[in-house]
């Protein structure tokens, strides 16, 4: 996990669906209120059960869960105050 500014990225290559899940249910949760968006890198060549769990996520401070524009293999939850 790294933060930049604003943003946290998060890996999740390598674990499975509830793994990742609870990790970003876990990173959404706390994080601080300066955090706009957690950037989620889960790779696109082997699969896509990751990316397809992922929008799936609740909770209020999740504003938006998009694809990111840069980058086919990661995936934008944008939050909220």
């Amino acid at each position: 996990m790294a933060k930049i500014n604003n943003t946290i990225q998060i890996d999740i290559h390598g674990m499975t669906v509830d793994e990742a899940l609870k990790l970003l249910r876990e990173q959404v949760k706390n994080a601080p209120r300066w955090i706009e968006k957690i950037v989620v890198v889960h790779g696109y060549n082997r699969g896509t059960a990751l990316k397809e769990a992922i929008p799936k996520l609740r909770n209020p401070r999740i504003k938006e869960i998009a694809p990111s524009f840069l980058n086919d293999g990661e995936t934008v939850i944008w939050l909220c105050c």
